[in-house]
């Protein structure tokens, strides 16, 4: 099994969430790592300590965030980004699997801030 993000449709609301991801540039797409990386990577220690709190609780559940959440979720992955040498060290993780993963997931914060009225992201 692997681990995606996605954009989701808030509650009651009708948008083509499909049509939104198609946007995301050709280079990225809705990959967030093998299964395991929910304790191995995303819910690891070291993600923990660096104030992840969204990306790290995808250890415990799947991640729905809506609102001002976007916003916060895109900072979390600016912060892991910030500090990719001391994730390496602690996780084990090649840069480039980590660099990809993140950037897929930053490229759909994109779109969903843009609409963030209507969409929310999940980190499943």
């Amino acid at each position: 099994m692997s681990l995606i993000v996605s954009i989701i449709a808030k509650r009651d609301v009708s948008v083509d969430t499909e049509d939104l991801e198609a946007q995301v540039p050709e280079s990225h797409n809705d990959l967030f790592g093998v299964e395991s990386c929910r304790r191995t990577l995303w819910g690891s220690d070291v993600i923990k300590e660096l104030g992840c709190e969204l990306v790290s609780s995808l250890k415990e559940t799947n991640v729905y965030v809506f609102d001002e959440d976007i916003e916060k979720l895109r900072n979390e992955f600016i912060m892991m980004m910030d500090h990719l040498d001391i994730i390496i060290e602690h996780t084990g993780f090649d840069r480039d699997y980590i660099e990809f993963r993140v950037g897929n997931a930053l490229e759909m914060i994109k779109i969903a801030l843009r609409e963030q009225d209507k969409v929310g992201i999940a980190l499943w």
